[in-house]
């Protein structure tokens, strides 16, 4: 992976790393990169799950090289962080060689949507904590990902317009962007659908429960407008926040590597696929999601 680095420390509360193991910096509002570390399929040092806990509640994202994990073993690698949330559907369907782990494939992305903001789950009061991306199948060129820290936006605010927001709630709703409308042409499913994921309500700004750090909880896939403001200051509010999410200041831009995996904290951490490569790319990549 194409990263700049530079030196994090593990966490205040990790005991040394495994021998071989070095944790690095992606960028200074986001991200770590753990290289020398190889998963044996079967346990997880204690020392370095405390240290990746504090690099996910604090980085957001963690970055582990090729090699770390197979496509068959991530899911027991990643999976301490908690229950698996059931996460299949039509067009991200169970792996074949790893039940725990779904599938986005680039022959689903004209319905996935997977190249606008988002968070997975989103659509959802009890979205995932956590997810886990391993690269199967990576374009020659093309196809990477980008990251976004929400605690670093909101940490990035005017101290007068952060208190405003604080105050806000935002309505959610899997077809604020016609998620629903564009996977079920049959009225029916659609309506059936509907009933089964209605729209929510959330404040604008959460806490995080470990971190103790705010975030600006709006994503441009899922968010319909902010509750009790008028059309218009809705928009413009949430055009703002939107923009900040997508600035550079904000985000990272991950070069994907066959093998590769990356683990972020989905309540803070938003991502989003770059549709760059060519129609007949091969761009296959497994996921698990995890509540806490």
């Amino acid at each position: 992976m194409s990263l700049a680095t530079s030196s994090v420390r593990p966490g205040s509360d990790a005991a040394a790393l495994p021998e071989g193991v070095s944790i690095s910096a992606i960028k200074p509002s986001i991200g770590s990169y753990i290289s020398g570390y190889r998963f044996d399929g079967e346990s997880v040092p204690d020392a370095f799950r405390s240290a990746m806990r504090y690099q996910l509640h604090n980085r957001g994202l963690v970055i582990f090289e090729p090699g770390t994990v197979t496509a068959a073993n991530f899911t027991s690698f990643a999976g301490f962080l908690g229950e698996f949330f059931d996460y299949a559907g039509p067009h991200t369907p169970r792996a074949p060689d790893n039940p725990d782990a779904t599938v986005i494939s680039a022959e689903k992305d004209a319905h996935l949507r997977n190249h606008v903001w988002h968070a997975d789950g989103g659509f959802r009061a009890d979205a995932p904590a956590f997810t886990a991306l391993f690269g199967k199948h990576i374009p020659d060129s093309g196809g990477d990902t980008m990251f976004s820290n929400a605690a670093y936006v909101y940490e990035s605010l005017d101290p007068l317009f952060a208190q405003y927001l604080d105050s806000l709630k935002v309505i959610q709703s899997p077809d604020a962007t016609g998620h629903i409308t564009d996977r079920y042409l049959d009225p029916e499913e659609a309506a059936q659908a509907r009933l089964r994921m209605p729209p929510f309500e959330l404040p604008l700004v959460r806490v995080h429960p470990e971190s103790g750090r705010k975030w600006v909880a709006v994503n441009e896939s899922y968010v319909c407008y902010i509750k009790g403001v008028s059309r218009v200051h809705s928009q413009n509010i949430l055009g703002i926040l939107f923009d900040m999410i997508k600035s550079p200041e904000a985000t990272c831009r991950i070069e994907w590597k066959q093998g590769a995996l990356a683990v972020w904290d989905n309540r803070v951490v938003q991502h989003r696929a770059i549709k760059d490569y060519t129609s007949n790319a091969e761009r296959v990549l497994y996921r698990c999601t995890m509540s806490v």
